[in-house]
């Protein structure tokens, strides 16, 4: 059987079988994937068994993972899939002792996305994870709360006292970061478009330690040799403000961020910020491996899945950021906090 075969003989490392990589920023940027393709790209599941397809250099691979805690299949086996026709695919499973062949197959709903695969005679339905092109789950909200609830959680928040041992350290000099050239401002907490469903911040302006602004205007010349400058999702949040998202979180989702009380968040600092990519000619945002702020398997800085194209931008991203000391987090790709070394006091500086 097919699957049996995975799990012995192919463990060993058969030579079509690779660990999952990242594709080197050095070379130039892959051609984006057809829609069609990207509709069967993503997350199947049956059989008590996980696969992933993804496209790599203009073909798609299928990746089987072992361990349910390899979240990101970082440390899956790949399979290069030979397209026979239309949705019509042929896996070789070669090795040094033994040889076999499965035919997979893609089932699509009437709109076009891929709902099931089929692989030799088990069948994998697909479970959609994100909004990016060829995803269609619904946007991630926690349970709404009222404009009564908003106004009292506000009210406790700004009234909370930020813990005095939270103060120590090297106090940032926070700064607009409309004043770094080219930057460009998408605050994501801002406006009412984010997981909580509400603004959290008083005005779409973001803040951010002067010494980070200098950086991130250094990571912005270097991206522009390659044709993309900084979007800015999230920068300073005020130790208020982390308390009221802590207050928002339903209870059994306390953990999602840190706790403002015993350990504050890096934000408080003015020196974490949450990044993504646009096109300098178009200015229009590029299409990354995920959205912000998207609770699923996608959001992990070593995510195995996507396109060519996605994988490429999201290590330029990681790569140009931590050129210019920054250091990236593996649970979100687009959070880099500016030298995590250095001991920075977090601060509960209002916002305009």
């Amino acid at each position: 059987m097919f699957y049996r075969k995975m799990l012995t003989g192919l463990a060993a490392g058969l030579l079509l079988c690779v660990q999952a990589s990242f594709v080197s920023v050095c070379a130039a940027v892959p051609n984006d994937t057809p829609k069609d393709i990207k509709h069967i790209l993503g997350f199947y599941y049956g059989n008590g068994e996980n696969i992933l397809i993804r496209e790599n250099g203009g073909n798609l691979e299928l990746l089987y993972r072992f361990a349910q805690k390899d979240k990101d299949f970082s440390g899956a086996i790949i399979y290069p899939l030979a397209k026979e026709h239309f949705d019509a695919y042929l896996l070789n499973e070669a090795g040094p002792m033994s040889g076999s062949e499965a035919n997979v197959r893609f089932e699509r709903d009437p709109d076009g996305y891929g709902i099931s695969c089929r692989v030799g005679g088990h069948i994998y339905s697909r479970y959609f994870v994100g909004r990016t092109t060829g995803e269609r789950a619904k946007e991630f909200r926690f349970p709404e709360h009222s404009a009564e609830e908003w106004a009292a959680m506000r009210k406790e928040a700004n009234e909370a006292v930020m813990p005095e041992f939270l103060r120590a350290g090297q106090q940032a000099e926070l700064v607009d970061a409309a004043t770094v050239a080219g930057l460009q401002i998408d605050s994501r907490y801002g406006a009412a478009d984010n997981c909580f469903g509400a603004p959290l911040y008083s005005s779409e302006k973001l803040f951010v330690g002067s010494e980070a602004a200098q950086a991130l205007a250094k990571v912005q010349q270097h991206l522009a040799a390659y044709g993309y400058g900084l979007v800015l999702w999230d920068a300073y949040r005020p130790w208020s403000v982390s308390k009221l998202a802590n207050l928002a979180l339903p209870t059994d989702k306390k953990q999602l961020l840190e706790d403002p009380e015993t350990k504050g968040s890096a934000h408080n600092t003015g020196n974490a910020v949450d990044v993504s990519l646009y096109d300098l000619a178009s200015g229009e945002q590029v299409e990354m491996i995920s959205d912000f702020d998207e609770p699923s398997m996608r959001q992990f800085a070593s995510y195995a899945g996507g396109t060519s194209r996605q994988r490429y931008l999201r290590n330029l991203l990681k790569e140009s950021m931590e050129l210019y000391g920054f250091k990236g987090i593996e649970m979100e790709w687009w959070h880099f906090d500016y030298q995590p070394s250095t001991n920075w006091a977090h601060l509960n500086v209002p916002m305009p």
